[in-house]
């Protein structure tokens, strides 16, 4: 099995409480001999796990971009708050 990198958890975990919330909603639904409090809690923690699903599905644009470039011995770093830095010398 390939390693598991940040980008494959995050994009798995969404698919993974979704499918917990419809196993939930589905035991609500067919379980023999439960009262409609039970089957009502049971669906609304279904839905509850399927919409916070939908959360973490949301793509993620409000996150910073930034850039770092190396011009010889000096970086430059360009953010999207900020006009690209001058070239500095660190010795």
């Amino acid at each position: 099995m390939k390693s598991l990198t940040p980008e494959t958890i995050r994009a798995m975990t969404p698919i993974f409480i979704a499918t917990l919330g419809a196993i939930i909603g589905i035991a609500a639904l067919f379980s023999p001999g439960i009262n409609e409090h039970k089957v009502s809690a049971g669906l609304s923690l279904a839905g509850t796990a399927i919409a916070g699903a939908a959360g973490l599905a949301q793509s993620s644009k409000n996150e910073p971009d930034f850039s770092v470039k190396q011009e010889g011995d000096s970086l430059q770093v360009k953010t999207p708050a900020s006009e690209p830095s001058e070239p500095s010398d660190r010795d």
